[in-house]
């Protein structure tokens, strides 16, 4: 379901969005996607996205796996609840506050080719926790709490 823009600005100003977070795993590997837009710019986190009213969360995770990677996935479980809040700056009006809930995910086919939207500009496969990743707390935990350290 779309949200006009200045619609989903005024509702982002009185309250949080829901979110999913996917912590796709294959082969031992969890994958990152490298944001290419605010909140978080540059930043490696999980994909993730909104969830859209009377869609069940692991539906929202399936679509939202394909959507911003082009991977077909399996839901297998909740791993966390996190929250985020970034506070607002010259290019964003408002602060932003998501509830993320983080679903762990498999990956269905090892022959499939990541194919990132708009809004991430590259990925990696990690196997561990790498300080040159500087992952914000809402992706480190969730990581440690399935073994990546």
């Amino acid at each position: 379901m779309y949200i006009p823009e200045s619609t989903y600005k005024n509702i982002t100003t009185y309250l949080p969005i829901l979110c999913v977070d996917l912590l796709i795993l294959h082969a031992g590997k969890c994958l990152l996607l490298r944001r290419a837009n605010r909140p978080a710019f540059g930043q490696f986190w999980f994909p993730g996205g909104r969830v859209h009213k009377l869609e069940m969360l692991r539906d929202a995770a399936t679509r939202i796996a394909k959507e911003e990677t082009g991977l077909n996935c399996v839901f297998t479980q909740i791993v966390t609840i996190e929250e985020t809040i970034f506070p607002k700056d010259e290019e964003t009006k408002t602060d932003k506050h998501t509830v993320n809930i983080c679903c762990m995910m498999q990956l269905i086919s090892s022959h499939e080719l990541i194919l990132l939207d708009k809004f991430h500009d590259s990925f990696e496969w990690i196997s561990c926790i790498r300080p040159d990743l500087h992952l914000h707390e809402a992706v480190r935990r969730p990581l440690s709490l399935v073994g990546f350290s």
